[in-house]
């Protein structure tokens, strides 16, 4: 029984550090001077701090999100290349 008890606690510990770690999610949409969504479009997140570059692609609604982002000041930029109609 004690073994168990020490098992949950370590599991409760672990869990609790994890929960603390730095970084967040950012959700954003792409969209065109007219306002329609942008799909396939590459987000580009970069560190001011670390200059650590995380990338994304927004889909059909020109939704994307970036997982796990380091909390720090970044710089943006968004890239598409349009195709003839």
């Amino acid at each position: 029984m004690r073994e168990l008890r020490s098992l949950c606690l370590a599991v409760l510990l672990c869990s609790a550090v994890f929960a603390q770690l730095p970084t967040s999610t950012l959700n954003g949409t792409v969209n065109d001077p007219q306002g329609a969504a942008v799909s396939n479009a590459k987000v580009i997140l970069t560190s001011l701090a670390t200059r650590i570059v995380r990338e994304t692609t927004s889909n059909a609604q020109g939704f994307s999100r970036t997982w796990r982002q380091e909390i720090t000041r970044l710089t943006s930029r968004v890239r598409h290349s349009r195709r003839p109609r």
